[in-house]
């Protein structure tokens, strides 16, 4: 049985506001922060940077999802949510999107 993967998209068309998948390699990772969320608690959260054969695009990581990747890793981003952060383009998991990893090339 095959799953069917919506098209990707290059990093370099991105653009804030729309759902997109993409194909990339983890740059880089900043290290898991804490902080606490106005609903009390702690959550974590992980900056960090995904390149393609055209861009570069920063990545935030939620919750469980921080321990998912690691530097140099090859990942597709299915139906994550790309934002307005600081003036650049952002990619996140948002509420449906999918992490996977790729087998290397």
């Amino acid at each position: 049985m095959t799953t069917s993967v919506p098209p990707k998209t290059f990093i370099s068309d991105l653009r804030p506001g729309r759902v997109a998948t993409i194909e990339a390699t983890v740059l880089r990772l900043e290290p898991v922060r804490e902080f606490e969320p106005q609903g009390g608690g702690t959550k974590k959260v992980r900056n960090g940077v995904l390149k393609d054969g055209t861009a570069e695009i920063q990545f935030v990581l939620w919750g469980d999802e921080v321990e998912s990747v690691a530097e140099g890793e090859n990942v597709r981003i299915v139906d994550g949510w790309v934002r307005d952060y600081k003036g650049r383009p952002q990619i996140s998991l948002g509420k449906v999107g999918k992490l996977e990893k790729l087998l290397p090339p």
